[in-house]
């Protein structure tokens, strides 16, 4: 049965609870019938379209009940550019499936079968106007599920015995039939495409879509048959004795179901096929093979798939059982009661699990009314069977009526329950009948608001609705004075266990009339009271829960108390209940709440108290990515390094604990985040082969799993390859053979690449090449030599692979951008045009980015220029400035680099010339349209930083390295244009810098400044002080 764990089922259409001629079987159930809708072969179509996503749009629109609108836009689809041509051809089939959705969620009649009409006619034009498109075979099953829709509208609509309900009837089965037609031509024409599958050798690698097509013809071809089989079987059932006047269909029903059996037991349509059978044998009589069907059907796989068949099947051994002489009440209860347990919150509605349950009651009924069993026994049997009743009376459908005359046979009037009497109990057992009671009733008005919700809104509706919200707060207040006057009278003859499980129930009523602070008190009080008991559990959770909330109430200055009882509870049940995740978690909450304020020494604190395992190693990783965070913030808001540095360490120590103490061989996603933050603090820390490692680690290195992760986020693949490169580049610059990392960068850098998709791509890898860039520059400059020329051979081999494996802008540029930084490397400190190899390496680069296609881009502009400058190519730099400039004239690296360009020409010019160049370097220069310099010069570029310090710490830099320039500048004019006052001028701009500024950004620019002084003071005759006061 392997395969029923991969394979999609179809929903049974037929309703087993009585098996009488005129079964009702309501038409929305119908509709729970999957026709191919999410087959990955046609989803692959959709995701590799192009251009607008028609079919994502019009499923939203229908998501959302816009079905009008829907209709409208596949009307003009066709005409819309962009749109896949596939999806044009299917616009038949997609208005269809918009009708139908129409029609189930329409509340008139009219519009329901109009919308049910236009349904039909769109399926026989698409499936009339080209038999070949690969959906037609979807197209035919959805117009033979229609036709059981329409069919059960009409059987739904044949209530009586007039003349009119018999020809209501008669359409009806006509209907199945015809679905039943339907459903044949899809197996006839999928038979003869499987058959020429046969031979066909389908690779799924190099064919994958051939693959799903395949898949999906199975699917279809064998829930077309089961379908079949079902219409027929349904088509007689119209009849008011199957077995006699259609005993010829349901012959043909029961051999096509046996045979889809038989050869098709390992799928889904083949094992629900069991189910069908029984039920046939049933309407035959034939009451110990439709028993043997149904046993085997229960015997089946525990997978998803099967349950709504197994639930049918449960039904139908119960009716066997009770059909039996005397009636076999406890075997089928004792078979079936356990899927009482079993049903799923999405299940609590659906039309088995009714019938399920009305069944079941029946035994439970049958039970009670066998007099020979003790009063006691008899009892409980009519409780749980009108419990049962009760359940399956919250959800509308079909088996209501059957439901109310058994509840009134039980003495339930179907419209109302009385409620209970609020005069005091008169002992605790009447007290805990009342809780009971009340509990009982809350539930059914409970049911009944829901109802009320899925109307649309209005006053009356809304005043209902309050009046409701008020009876069951009333109703609460009556269960809380029943049970707090009960546990007064409980004495040495009470149950422990009955009057804890009172205790529960008025915790609970407490909770639900938002009375937090006497849950507290109640449920903490029963948790003692009763440890290591569900109870016990239930209350501490509840009184938990209250903490919580209180906590939202009270004022943070007034809450240590209320977080140190939380904590104590939380530490009570989490010791008492060590087992139970619920208990577990009583602690996690202690740790979110003081996370929550920031308090991470309280949080680690608590972390560290915890038994080792994986809910210390989770919450490790939780704190260490919120220090990660906060270490940020603290650098970047705060400008407060030391605190950064500190909880930079603090998120290092926790997050490699808590990826170290990960037990077990399954990895949490959350853990690859976590190892991809603890690799960029490592690369903070230049601790580069340990980055590399955690990324890489078999257990929870992202690397490692990247296959693993549920559609990891473009960003998350984005930084993960970006921090590779990064952690590759330092292991390279370390290695005496970085050569042996060529294979793995390449590796990455393809990754990096096909990581980013979309309009955004471009953006995204242009920014973290530079990032890269500028952490290849800083690695460089602390290089030696001997590094440096290792490394420049290993990456001229890694760009050259790089280039010829790609033509994308972005990687290509950052080839170019690598260049530059390789040659840069080799350059001393003042040298400002690049001689040798350095030149040669800075002259690719200005190739490589002349070569790019986007050379309007700001990017390939900026670094352009900046290539053209190194390597001695000054107006031709200046030129590429300047139309920059034109289009971008506030980008302010693009302005220092204008200015830089000329600062440079004009050390290689002769001393006339060059003063000029140093004054255009100053002052700036090429006048705009506007009569200003596009290129500002240095004086405007620290006139402008220097009003912005104030506002943003960024700018900062900027102005210290500009304010040098403007000095640097004067007195290189005065060098080259023999004028002491310009050399004087700049004597005075560097001890306005120092007196204004005594730091001066730092060590380094204090260093700058100061020799630049001194020289200046040396060349007109002055004491070389530099910045000290003479």
């Amino acid at each position: 049965m392997s395969n029923l764990t991969t394979s999609r089922s179809d929903a049974t259409l037929g309703c087993p609870s009585n098996v009488s001629a005129k079964r009702r079987i309501t038409w929305q159930r119908l509709l729970a019938l999957p026709v191919a809708m999410a087959i990955p072969f046609i989803a692959a179509n959709v995701d590799a379209a192009e251009g607008e996503p028609a079919e994502r749009f019009v499923k939203q629109l229908r998501n959302i009940g816009y079905y009008d609108t829907a209709i409208q836009y596949l009307d003009r689809a066709q005409n819309i550019a962009g749109i896949d041509p596939s999806f044009v051809k299917a616009i038949p089939l997609e208005k269809a499936q918009t009708f139908i959705d129409q029609a189930i969620h329409t509340n008139s009649s009219d519009g329901r079968d109009n919308a049910f009409a236009e349904a039909e006619k769109s399926l026989q034009g698409f499936i009339s106007s080209d038999s070949s498109h690969p959906r037609v075979s979807e197209a035919r099953l959805q117009l033979g599920k229609l036709q059981m829709i329409r069919a059960a509208q009409l059987l739904a609509a044949s209530r009586g015995n007039s003349a009119s309900d018999k020809l209501k009837l008669s359409e009806a089965r006509q209907s199945y039939l015809e679905a039943a037609k339907t459903f044949d031509a899809i197996v006839s024409d999928l038979r003869g495409k499987l058959e020429a599958m046969k031979g066909q050798k389908i690779d799924a690698e190099t064919d994958p879509e051939g693959i799903a097509r395949r898949d999906q013809y199975r699917f279809e071809f064998l829930q077309s048959q089961l379908n079949a089989a079902d219409a027929i079987k349904l088509a007689a059932k119209t009849y008011e004795s199957p077995a006699k006047d259609d005993k010829a269909g349901l012959e043909d029903a029961k051999n096509r179901l046996a045979e889809l059996n038989k050869k098709y037991f390992r799928f889904p349509s083949g094992a629900i096929a069991l189910e069908h059978l029984g039920e046939i044998e049933e309407l035959l009589g034939n009451r110990e093979a439709a028993l043997d069907n149904y046993l085997k059907m229960l015997e089946e796989p525990e997978v998803d798939v099967l349950r709504e068949a197994k639930f049918l099947a449960a039904a139908g051994i119960i009716r066997m059982k009770l059909q039996e002489d005397p009636p076999k009440y406890q075997e089928a209860i004792d078979r079936t009661e356990p899927f009482v347990r079993q049903i799923r919150p999405n299940e609590a509605s659906t039309a088995s699990v009714q019938t399920f349950r009305v069944d079941l009651a029946k035994a439970y009924l049958a039970k009670a009314a066998d007099s020979s069993l003790k009063k006691g026994e008899i009892g409980r049997a009519r409780s749980a069977g009108r419990e049962l009743l009760q359940e399956a009376k919250k959800v509308s459908g079909d088996h209501l009526d059957e439901v109310t005359k058994l509840l009134e046979g039980l003495g339930i009037e179907a419209e109302s329950v009385e409620l209970p009497s609020i005069e005091p109990p008169k002992s605790f057992d009447e007290a805990f009948e009342t809780a009971t009671t009340v509990l009982q009733h809350v539930s059914d008005i409970e049911s009944t608001l829901k109802l009320l919700e899925s109307q649309p809104d209005s006053e009356e509706l809304n005043q209902q609705k309050q009046d409701i919200q008020k009876q069951i707060q009333e109703t609460y207040q009556i269960g809380i004075q029943a049970l707090r006057i009960g546990l007064g009278m409980v004495n040495s003859e009470s149950s422990i266990e009955t009057v804890n499980q009172a205790r529960q129930i008025l915790a609970y009523f407490l909770y639900q009339s938002q009375r937090h602070r006497e849950t507290v008190v109640v449920g903490s009080f029963l948790a003692h009271a009763a440890p290591g008991t569900e109870v016990g559990l239930k209350g501490g959770l509840m009184a938990l829960t209250s903490m919580q909330l209180l906590l939202g109430e009270v004022p943070e200055s007034e809450n240590d108390g209320l977080i140190k009882q939380l904590e104590s509870l939380g530490k009570f049940l989490a010791a008492t209940w060590p087992d139970d995740p619920n208990a577990a978690a009583a602690q996690g909450i202690q740790i979110r709440l003081l996370l929550s304020k920031d308090d991470f020494d309280g949080a680690q604190r608590l972390i560290d108290e915890m038994p080792a395992g994986n809910e210390r190693a989770r919450f490790k990783r939780l704190l260490g990515q919120l220090l990660w965070n906060q270490s940020i913030i603290a650098k970047t808001e705060q400008n407060d390094e030391e605190k950064a540095q500190r909880l930079i360490a603090l998120a290092k120590k926790n997050l490699d604990e808590g990826l170290r103490e990960i037990e077990g061989e399954l990895v949490e996603s959350e853990a690859f985040q976590a190892a991809l933050v603890l690799a960029k603090i490592r690369l903070i820390d230049q601790e580069y082969a340990p980055a590399l490692a955690a990324l890489t680690d078999d257990k929870f290195g992202p690397l490692q799993h990247t296959s693993d992760q549920d559609s990891p986020s473009e960003r998350f693949l984005g930084d993960l390859y970006s921090t590779e490169l990064r952690a590759l580049v330092g292991v390279m610059l370390a290695s005496d053979d970085p050569g042996q990392y060529l294979d793995q960068m390449t590796k990455a850098m393809e990754n990096l690449r096909v990581a980013f998709q979309g309009a955004a791509a471009q953006a995204n890898l242009t920014q973290t090449y530079m990032r890269m860039a500028q952490d290849l520059q800083e690695q460089l400059d602390t290089a030696s030599p001997e590094k440096k020329q290792k490394l420049t051979t290993a990456f001229l081999e890694v760009l050259k692979r790089v280039r010829e494996a790609t033509d994308d802008q972005a990687t290509l540029r950052w080839v170019g951008q690598t260049l530059m930084s390789l040659g840069e490397s080799t350059m001393t400190p003042n040298e400002t045009q690049a001689t040798g190899q350095a030149k040669e390496l800075i002259s690719q680069a200005v190739t490589t980015f002349k070569a790019l296609d986007d050379q309007s881009n700001v990017t390939t502009a900026y670094l352009t220029a900046k290539a053209q400058r190194l390597s001695g190519q000054y107006k031709e730099s200046i030129d590429t400035i300047d139309a920059l400039l034109k289009s971008q004239p506030m980008m302010l690296e693009a302005q220092i680099e204008g200015a830089q360009a000329y600062e440079s020409w004009a050390a290689s010019l002769k001393p006339n010339v060059a003063y000029k160049a140093y004054r255009a370097a100053l002052e700036g220069a090429r006048k705009g349209d506007d009569g200003k310099n596009t290129i500002w010069g240095w004086a405007e570029i620290s006139k402008k930083t220097s009003s912005q310090l104030r506002r943003n710490e960024n700018f900062k830099e900027k102005f210290f390295e500009s304010r040098y320039h403007v000095a640097l500048c004067l007195f290189l004019m005065g060098k080259a244009g023999d004028q002491e006052k310009d050399i004087r001028q700049s004597i005075k701009i560097l001890r306005e810098a120092a007196t204004l500024f005594p730091d001066l950004g730092g060590t380094k620019n204090l260093q700058r400044y100061d020799a630049l002084m001194k020289q200046a003071q040396r060349s007109v005759g002055e004491k070389p002080t530099g910045l000290a006061t003479p």
